[in-house]
């Protein structure tokens, strides 16, 4: 039987298809997808939604070379959430899925496609009657699976090897699998396949080691083979690593994602890491691997990294690619609007590269190539590993004075283009409507980017290896400077204290002033795009620490109320996940429903001291909210609860506001501790009372005139 959606086709047996059981949550998933629905707006908080809607689910393998004038297989292709990635790449792209109430969910996601062809029902069957040969089969989900399809001693292998029978000479299988021995189950995440913890390392899920995997593909008949480490996870991965590329230290600091359920937090995954970087252990712990076997390439990339949660016409993907005349870094669109953006880039190298070769700084070469935006691999050290290395020295003295040379370049280099600094429209509609209280100088156009990473000092000269965030709009150098040693010290705590801001020059109130600069900014690259992290916040499972476990979870979570017009109830509330950073800031992205008037936030379950650092609601710009609470005002300290049910509620939501920034912290204490602040308190506001009334300022002049006499 076949049914058509658009120009797409889907082929299966009906009598199959009547015994299926569509799974729950297929039917929300396909209103969706009717309905147009965009995963990046966020306004489902459903895990299951993500699971199959969000466009980060392709980044697993949309990076692979498959070239115009090849076909590929996708086999158990789910609802699609691969396809996209293949469908502009491939001359032909064949699906097959066994679920047909996921097989025609794709063909609705795709339905303008005409190079897809999608079959439900028993993929091996299917594959079998097709009896074609393919390019490119990618069957990221079979090793876990094969079980379920073959019963005999080694089903995986079994799998491989049929698969395998299916490529064309030079062909290429891909497969991915989540590690047995991932950090992550070390620290505390679930099988994702039994939901339940430690069965990974137990042998008890569904996965496998790598030198399981290895033996799976020898015996499967597979020879060549490379492996890849996706990162955070294979659902949602922003970067790719390989044996020729493994991560630096410090790079691993998104590991929370653990969207379909809760988890354990034994221990600092971020640190874990950087101790197997430095063993040289990182591929045994990686927590998924993707595999490409097949023959060696002229040309493989060995690293990919995607910055596609943003606004369309920003998104790429960042690779390194190695060949015979050595490595290349090529910026690559991954949407149709980027490709403008990654065109850019070649006029822009010329135009900075004029600008900055007159203080001997290099812009580095771009040559436009397949719609990519190449740039020369350069060989030396960056500014930001020159900072730590002084850093990890504690030579604090010498920290500040590369710090200083760094200001004294980035001025010089600028001094030729520098004029008095005025706000333009394009300046307002990037960076919001800032009042500056003194002078500043800018140029016309800015690489905003002048950050210490990408300032590579070579054999050569000084190079700017990366000029993506290049605007024909001013800014004061100032930001600048405030820019690029924010970033450095965001994620070094031990150099935080130093004063370095107040040496660049940059003031307690600048600081204030750029940091709003800097979230419009954010604002404007993400275009209303709901980030991975702020959806995760959303629909998250609880992280419950080692330190407190699960009587203490709570701490880590806030109730949100939304009025839409009938008060605050719980029935129109829900609880968010609010995991501290480092500085024990909590940073809240809420989305409001339509209609939101007033909007009520319970920090805690208990007594707390809180302080609102920054509350801001966002209306096209955004606006600053106030709020009213049932605590105790303690000047600059906060707010202190005595109450188990501490609240903050705010009123003055302007009509049309679709989303709360806030940033704010929350100590929880015991409940002893809080009734002793408060009665301080309360003895020392008697005491001002006191002070201050009639009687006691007659008491005082008496007592005056009797020293006197």
């Amino acid at each position: 039987m076949q049914e058509r959606f658009g120009n797409v086709t889907v082929t299966y047996e009906e009598e199959a298809a009547k015994l299926q059981q569509a799974r729950p949550e297929d039917e929300r998933v396909r209103q969706l997808v009717e309905e147009g629905y965009d995963c990046r707006r966020g306004e489902e908080r459903s895990w299951q939604v993500l699971y199959h809607l969000s466009h980060l689910r392709s980044n697993l393998t949309q990076w692979l070379p498959v070239k115009e004038g090849q076909t590929l297989l996708e086999f158990g292709a789910d609802s699609g959430q691969l396809t996209g990635g293949f469908l502009g790449k491939a001359d032909r792209v064949v699906c097959l899925e066994e679920s047909v109430s996921r097989s025609r969910i794709l063909a609705m996601r795709y339905s303008q496609a005409e190079n897809l062809e999608v079959y439900g029902g028993d993929p091996w069957k299917r594959l079998e009657e097709l009896g074609q040969t393919f390019d490119w089969i990618v069957a990221a989900g079979i090793l876990a699976q094969a079980g379920q399809y073959f019963a005999c001693e080694d089903p995986e292998a079994e799998a491989v090897r049929r698969l395998r029978s299916c490529l064309k000479p030079g062909g290429h299988l891909v497969l991915a699998a989540d590690n047995r021995f991932g950090l992550k189950y070390w620290a505390g995440a679930m099988e994702p396949h039994t939901g339940r913890y430690f069965d990974s390392l137990e042998g008890r899920g569904n996965t496998f080691s790598r030198k399981e995997l290895e033996r799976i593909l020898h015996t499967g008949g597979c020879e060549e083979y490379r492996f890849y480490y996706p990162y955070p996870e294979r659902w949602f991965p922003m970067s790719v690593y390989s044996d020729e590329w493994l991560p630096k230290k410090g790079e691993l600091n998104q590991n929370l994602r653990n969207f379909e359920g809760e988890r354990l937090v034994l221990f600092d995954e971020e640190r874990v890491y950087d101790q197997l970087l430095a063993d040289g252990r990182f591929p045994e712990f990686a927590n998924t691997y993707l595999i490409v076997a097949g023959p060696e390439a002229e040309e493989q990339t060995i690293y990919t990294k995607y910055s596609n949660d943003r606004a369309e016409r920003f998104m790429i993907r960042t690779d390194i690619v190695e060949g015979i005349g050595g490595k290349e870094v090529r910026k690559v669109p991954v949407s149709e609007e980027a490709q403008a953006h990654v065109q850019q880039m070649k006029h822009w190298e010329k135009e900075l590269g004029e600008l900055y070769e007159k203080n001997s700084v290099g812009a580095n070469r771009c040559e436009l190539k397949d719609g990519a935006a190449c740039f020369e691999f350069l060989k030396g050290r960056t500014y930001e590993e020159l900072l730590d290395d002084l850093r990890s020295k504690k030579d604090y003295a010498g920290l500040a004075s590369k710090l200083q040379q760094f200001r004294s370049m980035l001025v010089e280099t600028l001094k030729p283009a520098l004029i008095t600094f005025e706000k333009t429209e394009a300046f307002v509609e990037m960076f919001g409507n800032p009042e500056f209280a003194g002078t500043y100088q800018g140029a016309s156009v800015n690489n905003l980017d002048w950050i210490f990473g990408n300032l590579m000092v070579t054999e050569t000269g000084i190079q700017i290896i990366d000029y993506e965030w290049t605007f024909p709009v001013q800014v004061p150098v100032e930001y600048l400077q405030w820019r690029a040693l924010s970033l450095y010290l965001h994620s070094r705590e031990d150099i935080q204290n130093l004063g370095l801001m107040a040496q660049m020059g940059i003031s307690p109130e600048e600081e204030k002033l750029f940091e709003e600069m800097e979230h419009h900014f954010q604002l404007w690259l993400l275009d209303g795009t709901v980030t991975i992290g702020a959806q995760y916040l959303a629909t998250a499972g609880r992280t419950i620490p080692l330190s407190r476990m699960v009587d203490t979870a709570g701490k880590h979570r806030m109730q949100v109320y939304v009025d839409t017009g009938n008060g605050f109830s719980e029935a129109e509330s829900f609880w968010i996940h609010t995991e501290p950073d480092k500085q024990g800031v909590i940073r809240l992205e809420l989305l409001l429903p339509p209609g939101a008037k007033a909007l009520r936030l319970d920090p805690a379950e208990g007594c707390c001291l809180v302080k609102i650092k920054r509350l801001l609601g966002e209306l096209g710009g955004t606006y600053p909210l106030s709020c009213v609470h049932n605590g105790r005002e303690l000047e600059q300290q906060g707010i202190l609860y005595t109450t188990l049910d501490p609240q903050i509620t705010v009123l003055d939501l302007v009509e049309g506001t679709g989303r709360i920034y806030g940033e704010l912290t929350v100590e929880e204490l015991y409940p002893d501790t809080a009734y002793a602040c408060m009665n301080l308190l309360n003895r020392v506001r008697a005491a001002e009372r006191i002070y201050a009334s009639a009687p006691f300022r007659l008491l005082k002049k008496l007592r005056h005139l009797m020293k006197r006499r």
